[in-house]
């Protein structure tokens, strides 16, 4: 889609708002019977979990106990038929949260109601505020949808196009802080916040700002205290601050530490394997290393794969030819390093200057280039 519903987020912060300890859901969907059956799928503390109930004359109840609330999705298989690739399935993707939840409809989960559910009436209370962009939001993809190839291709079409999209994103951007200052107290703003604010390369002075608005009460909740921590990092890795050291083996086994590199320029590359926004990087990696390596200019990546993905990194290196040094704990986004800067999304890089000071943040493409030629030309 072209907006971002926060409706379907995949994931969800954990929040402590939670009166009592335990959640049940009442479900009546139409006067569905045996072998109807109710799934309920979430992730808790990391691990998938997935309950199931018969449906009776059409109720089900389905219980469990959360830490904080998060997304879910309620799954109705209507008959013994097996899901499949092609299959579209019932379902409901809602906010689950320590209460007693009401789920109603005449037929289908996919059109049913929500009731006793602050989070989830939040949930339709924003949707609602934001009616008249998600339709042109939806009118947008139709158009698209109906192009033809060739259309597709029409440069001046494309740019038309685009500008209706940035100009309906605005106004929904626009809708979301109003309807966050409305609810400075809500769950559900929190999240639209965390969305809208903490995205890709995001400003952490004006994140701060914005997260200072909410009530003591969600700054200080579980998930508060999670987005205030990804924003003091923020800060920690921003321009103009000094890069925090770490230590990490390359593929030999030799331990590699980034103060080593004081007194040159440096980048330090957060990339992986699995990435094709990272791989279509490595070209202009590769590029300014082979200009500038002999101007005190030299790389240091980190790759974020995983330990069944050494093989995979080590080809990747050797296919994409990067001959500077490589280092990672396959781990993944845990690895120490990803930690310590904050990193959410790859590529992700910082240009750090002899004194060991961020001097520039993910600089790619042609920008790389540029920054460089201006440093070793003074």
């Amino acid at each position: 889609m072209i907006i971002k519903y926060f409706l379907t987020a995949a994931c969800c912060f954990p929040f402590g708002l939670m009166a009592q300890n335990s959640f049940t859901i009442h479900g009546k969907i139409g006067s569905l019977d045996t072998p109807a059956k109710a799934y309920l799928s979430y992730s808790l503390d990391g691990k998938k979990v997935l309950d199931s109930a018969v449906l009776h004359h059409g109720q089900f109840t389905l219980k469990g106990k959360l830490t904080s609330p998060l997304a879910a999705v309620l799954t109705v298989k209507h008959d013994i038929t097996p899901l499949t690739r092609f299959s579209k399935p019932d379902q409901l993707s809602f906010y689950l949260e320590n209460s007693n939840i009401m789920v109603t409809a005449k037929d289908s989960v996919s059109k049913a109601i929500t009731r006793g559910s602050v989070i989830n009436d939040d949930a339709e209370a924003f949707r609602t505020f934001q009616q008249p962009y998600l339709k042109l939001a939806d009118s947008l993809q139709a158009v698209y949808s109906a192009w033809t190839p060739e259309q597709r291709k029409d440069t001046a079409l494309k740019k038309l196009f685009l500008i209706a999209v940035s100009s309906t994103q605005a106004g929904f951007d626009r809708n979301s802080r109003i309807f966050i200052t409305g609810h400075p107290d809500s769950y559900f703003s929190l999240l639209v916040f965390q969305r809208m604010e903490l995205k890709y390369d995001f400003n952490p002075d004006t994140a701060a700002a914005g997260f200072a608005k909410f009530t003591e009460n969600l700054r200080t909740s579980a998930g508060g205290k999670k987005i205030g921590s990804i924003i003091e990092i923020a800060k920690r890795t921003n321009t103009g601050a000094m890069a925090a050291d770490f230590v990490q083996n390359d593929a030999g086994g030799k331990a590699v530490q980034l103060s080593d590199y004081r007194g040159q320029y440096v980048l330090i590359d957060f990339w992986a394997s699995w990435c094709k926004p990272c791989r279509a990087e490595n070209p202009n990696l590769l590029k300014a290393y082979n200009k500038y390596k002999n101007k005190n200019f030299n790389i240091l990546s980190v790759s974020l794969d995983s330990e069944n993905g050494r093989n995979a990194w080590l080809d990747a290196v050797k296919k994409d030819g990067l001959t500077w040094t490589q280092v990672s704990e396959l781990k993944g986004f845990l690895s120490k390093a990803a930690t310590l800067y904050g990193i959410s999304a790859i590529p992700s890089n910082f240009l750090i200057d002899p004194n060991g000071k961020i001097i520039a943040k993910n600089l790619r493409g042609e920008d790389l280039d540029i920054k460089l030629s201006k440093l070793f030309s003074m």
